[in-house]
Order: C-alpha cells, then structure tokens, then sequence
C-alpha cells in the first residue's frame, strides 16, 4: 500500500508539470521492461549478464525532456537487478551557468535563489517521501559542475558503489 501510495504521489507530482519531460515519469523501482518503454536505450540491459551489479546509462538529457533546458546535460539512469534505482541529470561543462537549477525549478520545485551563484557549492534536499531528489553543485579542481539526483530509500544503496559499470544510452 505504502509503495502505491509513493507511486501515486510522484505520478501525480511530476506529470501535471512536465509532460514532454519523459525522464520524469518513470518511477524508482519501475521494472527495467516497463522503463524501456520511456527510455528506449534500456533495451540494451541483460540482466544475464550483469548480474546484482549496478549499470549506469549515460545519454542526451535533452532527448528525454524536449523544450527543457537541458540543451548540454546528461541523462544518466542507474539500473540493478531489472529495476531503475536512480535517475541523475548531471551538467558536466562549467561554462554553462544554471542549467540544472532552471530545470529544477520548472519541473520539481525552486532550490532557492542562492544556489544560481557562481560560487555556491552545496545541496538542496527536495524529496518528497521516500522519495529522494537533490540539487547540488560540486567544486572539482576550481569548476562548477551541477548535478540532480532522484532516488529512493529503498534503491539508494544501489546507486554508488565501486562496481557500477558504465554503459551509454
């Protein structure tokens, strides 16, 4: 009851603001043959062949979620054991300013104005539930790179570990 209740609250949240954001309306723990169905290179998932390994699938943002601002972001969609356990859309070039944040403010809910400084580094937990969502922006050798993540409880221990593999969408 409890995971239906979760489901009904991100289904409800999510498409009544984002429509053509397709990376949004496939839920933690969704089945990786339900999933594929949105995000069609998850096709390329064996379980036979991955085993209980977390696989990480790295494609254009901005083929998932069109008329968003996620011209130059990365979609990466984290998989373990046949089910989605974590969604991050990631911002990798420093010289693009707030392209995350804009994204997160339009389709989850406004971070604060303070995170759309240059120099800000930090998160911000949004989460809804068990439902785990943060806003952050990283510091790596003098650079500004932002990151959201989507997770839940139950699937947050599967998505970071020494052992991911790396696959691309």
């Amino acid at each position: 009851m409890k995971k239906i209740l979760i489901s009904l609250l991100f289904f409800l949240f999510f498409t009544s603001q984002s429509y053509a954001c397709s990376l949004l309306t496939v839920s933690i723990g969704t089945p990786i043959t339900t999933a594929e169905n949105t995000l069609d290179f998850l096709r390329n998932y064996n379980a036979e062949i991955f085993g209980k390994k977390t696989v990480r699938y790295s494609t254009n943002a901005i083929d998932y979620c069109e008329g968003s601002s996620l011209e130059n972001a990365d979609l990466e969609v984290l998989v373990y054991d046949s089910k989605v356990v974590g969604i991050n859309v990631i911002s990798s070039d420093s010289e693009i300013k707030n392209e995350i944040y804009e994204f997160v403010k339009n389709k989850i809910g406004d971070p604060g104005e303070e995170v759309k400084s240059d120099n800000w580094t930090g998160y911000k937990n949004l989460s809804i539930g068990s439902l785990i969502m943060v806003y952050s922006k990283t510091d790596m050798r003098g650079e500004i790179f932002e990151f959201f993540e989507i997770t839940n409880s139950e699937m947050m221990d599967y998505t970071s570990s020494d052992e991911i593999i790396d696959m691309m969408g």
